[in-house]
């Protein structure tokens, strides 16, 4: 009788045993197919974020065809403002603003930069080495009121006014629906630049080249409209000089502090352009920076968007905003691509102790 419940109870074990080793091999499906998707996605997710950057490639563009390597690096600079977004970024101290001289002093500072690091070795035969050619821009922004016609005529419509100077269109690349960009060569200084959102609000056309709009006071002419596929913000593009001058006359004239400096420049060595920009800013101090230098060309590889901070106290223009938030996004995929990667390795570690235990 005794023999009988024990061959019972050796069949109820073999069997729990044999229903627990079905639920663990499913239980170790699932969850090897689950790390796996979630390696899969997050790699999808941050190469499509990647690639979704133009600001990637301007150093490659720029420098096509030359021997020498180029770097896209920019600097972030304060300011304030005494009411609100609606009055223009000012001007404050060396120690944290920048303003139009001090651009001046940089744009010399880092010219001086290039020509000592390409200057011909001692005993080169070589003596008519050009150094290489760079390229920068500037810009500040405030948030406006655009009339849809000349001053005094047609509807009030809201939009961020941007300020440019330099190079802005080789920095940000647009996709032109209409006309051009801003030319330094040009003498008629009131023209501006309507992005899809601005051009379609106001006229709900884009073809708008012609037009006449009221912007800071002073009538404008479009001469081109630009897609930009990110965002839904209406949008418009102006002389910085045309800056300058409302700041000039407002009833408490600021001197407008740029917002934003950016540079394409020639590399010596690697990384050497952040170092050469932040040695250029008039009052920066490395050890305690006020401004925010950043290294646009590769900051969204792996390793610098995990050193990647925060900026915290500075107003950012659109584009960086959304840099900003392309590193947070590709740093959350790599966590979490990391998590699976650890799971799967547990799994596989945990599927060979239980063979080897058998």
């Amino acid at each position: 009788m005794r023999t009988v419940r024990e061959s019972d109870s050796k069949t109820m074990v073999r069997s729990d045993m044999s229903k627990f080793k079905a639920v663990f091999r499913y239980l170790f499906i699932i969850l090897t197919c689950a790390a796996v998707v979630l390696m899969v996605s997050c790699v999808v997710a941050g190469i499509a974020v990647y690639r979704s950057r133009p600001e990637r490639k301007n150093a490659v563009f720029w420098g096509e065809g030359s021997k020498t390597g180029y770097a896209h690096v920019a600097v972030y600079a304060k300011g304030a403002r005494s009411n609100g977004a609606s009055s223009p970024l000012a001007y404050v101290d060396d120690g944290s603003s920048l303003s139009v001289s001090d651009i001046d002093s940089i744009r010399a500072a880092l010219q001086g930069v290039v020509d000592t690091a390409f200057r011909p070795k001692k005993g080169s035969k070589d003596k008519t080495v050009k150094s290489p050619e760079w390229t920068d821009c500037y810009s500040s922004c405030l948030a406006g009121k655009i009339n849809s016609g000349s001053l005094g005529s047609g509807k009030i419509y809201e939009a961020d006014i941007y300020a440019v100077g330099g190079s802005f269109a080789v920095m940000h690349p647009f996709e032109f629906m209409s006309g051009g960009f801003l030319s330094s060569d040009t003498t008629d200084k009131y023209q501006v630049v309507l992005n899809d959102a601005a051009a379609w609000s106001m006229f709900r056309s884009y073809d708008v080249i012609g037009k006449r709009i009221g912007i800071l006071g002073n009538d404008y002419t479009v001469i081109g409209v630009v897609r930009e596929h990110e965002d839904i913000n209406a949008r418009a593009y102006i002389f910085f000089d045309r800056l300058e001058e409302y700041c000039a006359g407002l009833e408490r004239p600021v001197i407008p502090a740029v917002m934003s400096y950016e540079a394409i420049l020639p590399e010596k060595s690697s990384k050497s352009s952040q170092f050469d920009l932040g040695g250029a800013i008039p009052g920066y101090n490395i050890s305690s920076p006020s401004f925010r230098v950043v290294r646009v060309t590769g900051r969204y590889n792996v390793f610098n968007v995990l050193k990647a901070e925060v900026p915290d106290g500075f107003e950012l223009p659109y584009w960086e905003e959304r840099a900003v938030k392309a590193e947070a996004e590709i740093k959350r995929a790599c966590i979490l691509f990391a998590f699976g990667l650890v799971m799967l390795t547990g799994l596989a570690i945990g599927k060979a102790s239980s063979a080897l235990n058998r």
